[in-house]
Order: structure tokens, then sequence, then C-alpha cells
């Protein structure tokens, strides 16, 4: 796992961090479509233009690399990755983060640097309670 910058550390609660890694999948795992995920990396970091707190689940999702994919399945399984990693992420924090982002990717790819030739899909998630909400990206 990678955290963000030092302020973002300043608001973890590190000992939740070590035992909640075992509340969330591991390995490549079905989403509900039956396409095969694994998580990535999770990251906990500051939205660079607002100073939000945010947790980052970025997943491997090979089956995406086919544009034929309908978006509304692929949505389904970000709401459902949100629930499964973004959630138990976001409670291992001492602060409540006001997003969770969700990206999938049809091949690892970095953070933050373009890569035409591979898909990646982004969808950003308000947390109201234990509640996903969906915001436009």
């Amino acid at each position: 796992m990678i955290l963000g910058p030092a302020p973002v550390a300043a608001l973890m609660a590190f000992a939740p961090l070590t035992a909640a890694a075992d509340a969330w999948p591991t390995g490549e795992v079905a989403a509900p479509s039956g396409q095969a995920v694994a998580l990535d990396e999770l990251l906990f970091e500051e939205n660079p233009w607002s100073g939000e707190l945010q947790v980052v689940v970025r997943l491997l999702a090979p089956a995406i690399a086919d544009e034929t994919m309908l978006y509304t399945v692929i949505r389904g399984d970000m709401d459902w990755a949100c629930d499964t990693w973004g959630l138990p992420a976001a409670g291992t924090l001492a602060s409540p983060p006001d997003w969770v982002v969700v990206e999938m990717m049809a091949a690892p790819a970095p953070r933050g640097e373009p890569t035409p030739d591979i898909r990646r899909l982004f969808e950003t998630y308000r947390l109201e309670g234990p509640i996903c909400i969906w915001e436009l990206f």
C-alpha cells in the first residue's frame, strides 16, 4: 500500500490500517459482472486542486481493454469496488475522507501519467456514512 503526502499521513490511524487489511480482498476476484479484477494499489492522498482527502482504489481489470464491454456493466463493477475496497479503507482513517476514487486499468499504468495505449476508467464517490454515492467525474 502507498500512503499519500505527509499531511495526509498525520490524519491516518496506522494501527487500524494493518488490522483492517484483512477486510478487503487481495488477489484476483470476480466483480459482479463476472470480470476478473485485482487490487493494484490503495492510496490515501489529497486532491491537488481542492485539498480534500481521498482514497484511491486502483484495480487491474484486463477485460476493459475490450472497448465493446458496456460501460453500464463496468460502472456497476466500479460501484461494487467502492463498497469492497473504498469503504473499508476509508474506515482506517482517523478522519473520514471526502472522496473515494475508483480507477480501473486494462494493464498496470503509472498513476498520474498519460497512457493512451492502456484503457483507464475513473469514477468518484462521495461517502455518506457507510454508503458510496456516485458523483460525475
